[in-house]
């Protein structure tokens, strides 16, 4: 395994030297494919073509030394060869199995991952949005990547809906080697940690919160976790606090996540504007404070328009903790009433209006899972449902069986 950060470094190979990853040391945050991430604010699209190639190239350079450094070591050649997100590290994959053919080492085959952002930027660059000028899909189609499976020989997608938008950028692919592949989490990391509100939730408030939260009387925590991007619909959580609030004094709300500059400020200054005097804002957190943050809420709320797939979903139930989502994108193929609630979708959702509307709509399930005591009553069916649904073992089984089968059909 390889991937790319500018903070993390190799691991300490002098105890054990069959460490089984890599770190592609990058100078700036990790290239994101939206405006918007948690994690970065670097996009792809603010690279140069030379900045562009120069990745790309060092890219396949240090991976092809790892995986030589590896067959060295083990003594015999890599199987196979997978890429997640259908872009750079898709087409870098097909130029080193390209390479190591030509070098003799045949048997490598190459298959991909699909993820929702690099999908968002080639249907954005088709829609000709203004922020994507149409760059990046004329590349991949060019470098053929996905061009029938002569360079990639399966692909998987993270939500039944994305074979469609799949196929509609690359519509030379057979529809045939493209499946969905549902999500495992960690379950070591994502489970019911026994955490509470009173005694848990201040070590990971910002210092400027603490005394409002021990005055606050907030006995019960509703959680939203996302990018500060407007399809996350932020508005509509905030909209949802002022009502569920207003109707339960010991009920608080945490809002984890960032973005730019301006993102935050209009979220805050629509918290102060609404007068939510126990909505807390906490800033990216990671997973270990996720799954505390789940495992003391009891409901958690992301109201997403069109989720690509909704991991965060799975996460918060694999904690014990039910959700609230909005009735469209991937959670539509696995939210069921006994984890929760999609609620319906509003038209023209980009306007106050109807974001007031599906926060209304948001606060009313909230209500219902208070009121229902759903923690209780859900939350050990969340867990279940997680285990029996999305483990990373039987998808990682499932993806070996596909690479065997796709590699035969020749």
């Amino acid at each position: 395994s390889i991937y790319p950060s500018k903070l993390q470094t190799d691991p300490d190979t002098t105890e054990d030297p069959t460490q089984s990853f890599k770190i592609f040391k990058i100078s700036h945050d990790i290239p994101i494919c939206e405006s918007v991430s948690p994690n970065s604010s670097y996009r792809w699209h603010s690279m140069d073509d030379k900045e562009y190639d120069a990745y790309l190239h060092r890219l396949q350079d240090e991976v092809c030394a790892f995986m030589d450094e590896v067959e060295a070591r083990e003594g015999k050649e890599f199987d196979f060869l997978i890429s997640h997100h259908a872009f750079t590290n898709a087409m870098t994959a097909a130029l080193i199995v390209d390479k190591r053919h030509k070098e003799g080492k045949t048997k490598l085959k190459h298959f991909n991952f699909v993820h929702g952002t690099a999908l968002k930027m080639y249907i954005k660059e088709k829609e000709k949005d203004p922020e994507y000028p149409e760059r990046f899909l004329p590349l991949a189609k060019a470098s053929g990547v996905f061009t029938g499976r002569d360079k990639t020989k399966g692909v998987w997608v993270n939500s039944e809906d994305y074979i469609g938008k799949f196929l509609d950028c690359f519509p030379e692919y057979p529809k045939e080697f493209c499946v969905f592949s549902r999500i495992g989490v960690n379950q070591n990391t994502f489970c019911p940690k026994g955490t509470k509100v009173e005694t848990d939730l201040e070590k990971h408030l910002k210092d400027e919160d603490k005394a409002k939260f021990a005055a606050s009387g907030v006995k019960k925590l509703v959680t939203f976790v996302g990018k500060f991007a407007d399809w996350k619909r932020l508005d509509a959580v905030l909209y949802a606090a002022a009502e569920y609030e207003a109707k339960y004094p010991d009920v608080g709300t945490a809002v984890v996540g960032t973005g730019p500059a301006e993102a935050i400020e209009q979220y805050q200054g629509l918290a102060t504007k609404l007068n939510l005097q126990r909505t807390f804002f906490l800033g990216p957190k990671g997973q270990d404070v996720l799954a505390e943050l789940f495992s003391m809420s009891e409901v958690g709320m992301f109201p997403s328009y069109k989720e690509p797939f909704g991991m965060v979903f799975v996460e918060c139930c694999a904690c014990g903790c039910p959700v609230i989502g909005a009735n469209s994108g991937g959670p539509v193929e696995f939210v069921v009433p006994e984890q929760g609630v999609l609620v319906e979708e509003v038209a023209e959702w980009r306007t106050e209006e109807a974001a007031k509307k599906l926060g209304s709509n948001v606060a009313q399930a909230v209500c219902t899972a208070l009121d229902e005591d759903w923690k209780t009553k859900k939350g050990p069916g969340c867990v279940d449902f997680v285990t029996q649904n999305f483990s990373t073992v039987a998808q990682c089984t499932q993806m070996i069986d596909n690479m065997k089968a796709w590699a035969a059909a020749e």
